[in-house]
């Protein structure tokens, strides 16, 4: 027997509604991904433009963070569904939140420290290359985020919490490879740029692991709606 809409089966209106509305979270999470990219790959002109870009977006996840939060706090929610859905908009904002950590940390390092040691920035080209592969992958994960906020059929719920489980894995081999890399070509790095490397690599893989533990949150309500 075909399982009932994802949404149909919500107790009430509000909680169709802002469970709907999540999906700003996973698109706010594919345009601050993009500007990392474009840092990575850009000159160094435009880091400053980048960074802000990052920072507008990190503040609006913040606000609508904040304001989901009221609306389930003192709207028509079934008290049951209240903490999950409370740790799925923190998870939410959590992977911006992340994004701005990135950005903050690129321009400190290509602005303000390789401007006087430059010697230093062939270094970063081969990690900075597999950072963007990971970010790739989770611009593919947090599409299958916003897959599971809007469909309706359980089969195919269950089918983008596995691809986002399968992307997780995969940044994760990324991060370890990276990690390898660093440790044998540290005695070519200041202790600066090694903990620069290092801090980006765990928090990208942080952004993931975020999307996967949203993943296990919304799958969690669908269950206790469903019975």
């Amino acid at each position: 027997m075909e399982k009932p809409s994802f949404f149909k089966k919500f107790t009430s209106v509000g909680e169709r509604n802002i469970l709907s509305k999540f999906t700003v979270f996973p698109d706010l999470g594919t345009e601050v991904a993009d500007f990392l990219v474009k840092m990575m790959q850009s000159d160094i002109k435009e880091m400053d433009v980048l960074n802000e870009k990052v920072k507008m977006k990190e503040r609006e996840g913040d606000d609508l963070s904040e304001n989901f939060s009221v609306l389930i706090t003192r709207g028509a929610i079934n008290p049951s569904l209240i903490d999950n859905l409370l740790f799925l908009v923190n998870r939410l904002d959590d992977i911006i939140d992340r994004s701005y950590y990135l950005s903050r940390e690129m321009k400190r390092m290509n602005i303000g420290y390789l401007q006087s040691n430059g010697n230093l920035g062939k270094v970063l080209e081969s990690p900075y290359k597999m950072f963007v592969h990971m970010l790739t992958s989770g611009k593919d994960a947090f599409a299958a985020l916003k897959g599971m906020l809007t469909e309706s059929d359980m089969g195919k719920i269950n089918e983008y919490k596995k691809k986002i489980e399968i992307i997780e894995e995969a940044v994760d081999d990324m991060k370890d490879s990276v990690l390898d890399d660093t440790y044998k070509n540290a005695d070519k790095m200041n202790y600066i740029v090694f903990n620069h490397v290092t801090s980006m690599v765990h928090k990208i893989d942080d952004m993931v692991d975020d999307c996967e533990d949203a993943a296990d949150l919304i799958l969690s309500i669908y269950k206790s709606l469903t019975g």
